[in-house]
């Protein structure tokens, strides 16, 4: 991304060929394999990230000889638009300076680059795939998203200089390796989006989650609320476009609508639904969740979203609403006393004279969840006010827990969640908070990519806030994904070109680490010095 030519502050800131198919028999015994980073002659090329397995061999990649990429699968038409990716990069990175051609076939020539979805059993992942640079190049993959990756390693092997041979087999460990970018705050022009998520891809990223919107914006056309819509925006249209490019690299693009606070904006417009407390204190960021219109405007604007959108994941938000432990219990922060139509009302739902406020808080994020699974798509929320085992009500375990914070170690663990039936995002505030302040990039001892590369891991959760600790996540609780969050807080204080010059490295990190192969090399240091400039950027 620093190629790229086109041009809150909140609690959340203080955190701080032709080889045959049986050939590839046998390559699943770890011992064949070279470890990424072994100081060896057998070890694997400069990769991001890096592979699992890697078996040297051959005299090295016959690119030059190439002529076609064969689509050899059943499956040949879903790998078109993969292969027709492929050859135009692997012209744009230099390897070739002539045109491949696609064909679909069941007799591959020697030269040709073949694609191919087939069962693999050495590969534990649907994303997993087998690069073979035996005799010819293939790809091989249980899916087409696997096929994809595996392209994205032979243009980054290219890319490199290098024309290493041998076997390369590869899978994620995790189903989900996000970037949430906070479009609600700052405009980032559909272009600049694309190349994000170009270089997402390169990086085996596939999910980008589009936070609409924030206390000083909604960043998408709204044609059922024009009026909460910032000036500078995305159309539908652009969404659209962005949506195919997203599909064609396979980043599926989740929407991301944050209620019922941070709502500064949009209750700007409707300020009869802003949150009035007993002593008159009016928030207005906050929703009233109690009364009926205001829930029924929030899910007008969901209601659009999941419309425009293509199903997946829908972040309903959920952060933020009750104080943090330090904002004390005053009667200008929300409770049960200063709040009592939130009791009221959850009180009439239930039925149960015991319920409280956190109750109805619980409430409403389930009828807001179950609007976005009516449209297909899965529900998640931000952890910080989910309690489980706490109060009458509880939360739908069919919604996913995105764990961003842990105030203190009195707060529910990540194994609270999954135990409640939760799945788990990763979304460690201390680590994976890429933030726009008014001094600039936001800090912290581990918030930047030397603490993403040599401390954290997917199961590094947050123990307490302010890098106080963390919680290291039990491998035999299940872990969906992890995501790194772009959050504008102070939007003037970078271009979006700075935003991408700056990101560029945290992407290289984050990716390696949500991959889950063995790190090629032990220090960030390092890896700036042997491996990214090998892997380079996307080509674009």
């Amino acid at each position: 991304m620093s190629a790229l030519s086109v041009s809150r502050p909140s609690r959340r800131s203080v955190l701080t060929a032709g080889v045959a198919v049986p050939l590839l028999a046998g390559l699943g015994v770890p011992a064949a394999f070279a470890a990424p980073g072994q100081p060896s002659a057998t070890a694997a090329p400069p990769l991001l990230p890096a592979p699992q397995r890697y078996r040297p061999g051959g005299p090295g990649l016959p690119i030059t000889a190439a002529r076609r990429i064969a689509l050899v699968s059943e499956q040949a038409d879903d790998l078109r638009s993969d292969a027709e990716l492929l050859a135009r990069d692997l012209r744009l990175a230099g390897a070739l300076d002539h045109r491949l051609e696609v064909v679909a076939t069941t007799r591959p020539c020697r030269t040709d680059i073949v694609l191919e979805v087939a069962d693999l059993p050495e590969v534990p992942h649907p994303e997993g795939y087998v690069l073979s640079a035996e005799g010819g190049i293939r790809i091989s993959a249980p899916s087409s998203a696997g096929v994809f990756w595996g392209t994205r390693t032979l243009v980054q092997l290219l890319r490199s200089g290098r024309r290493p041979g041998g076997v390369v087999v590869d899978w994620p460990e995790l189903d989900e390796r996000s970037l949430m970018l906070d479009i609600g705050r700052k405009y980032f022009s559909p272009d600049w989006i694309k190349a994000l998520i170009g270089e997402m891809s390169y990086l085996k990223m596939n999910t980008l989650q589009l936070h609409i919107s924030e206390g000083l914006g909604f960043g998408i056309e709204s044609e059922t609320h024009p009026e909460i819509v910032s000036p500078q925006h995305l159309t539908k249209a652009e969404v659209r476009d962005i949506l195919r490019f997203a599909r064609a690299h396979h980043v599926r693009v989740h929407p991301d609508v944050d209620t019922p606070g941070h709502l500064d904006h949009i209750l700007s417009f409707h300020p009869e639904h802003q949150l009035v407390l007993a002593d008159g204190t009016r928030h207005a960021g906050y929703l009233d969740i109690s009364r009926a219109d205001g829930r029924a405007l929030v899910h007008e604007i969901v209601g659009e979203m999941c419309e425009l959108f293509e199903g997946g994941g829908f972040h309903i938000g959920g952060d933020e609403y009750f104080p943090a432990p330090w904002q004390g219990s005053g009667p200008d922060v929300i409770s049960d006393a200063s709040a009592p139509q939130l009791v009221e009302y959850a009180r009439q739902v239930t039925g149960r004279p015991e319920a409280t406020a956190l109750d109805a808080y619980e409430i409403y994020l389930d009828e807001v969840a179950d609007l976005v699974r009516a449209h297909g798509y899965t529900a998640r929320m931000w952890n910080d006010d989910i309690h489980p085992g706490e109060g009458v009500s509880r939360i739908d375990p069919r919604t996913q827990a995105d764990v961003w914070i842990r105030w203190n170690t009195s707060k529910p663990t990540a194994v609270d969640y999954a135990e409640a039936g939760h799945a788990l995002i990763n979304s460690n505030g201390d680590y994976l908070y890429f933030i726009l302040t008014s001094e600039g990039l936001g800090q912290g001892p581990y918030k930047n990519p030397r603490g993403i590369y040599e401390r954290w891991t997917p199961r590094t959760f947050m123990g307490a806030a302010g890098s106080a600790g963390d919680f290291e996540l039990p491998e035999s609780v299940p872990l969906l994904g992890s995501h790194l969050s772009v959050w504008c807080d102070s939007p003037g204080s970078m271009t979006q070109d700075e935003v991408a010059t700056h990101l560029q490295e945290w992407l290289q990190v984050f990716a390696q680490q949500v991959w889950g192969s063995p790190r090629p090399v032990g220090t960030l240091d390092e890896l700036r010095a042997r491996v990214i400039p090998a892997v380079g950027t996307a080509p674009a």
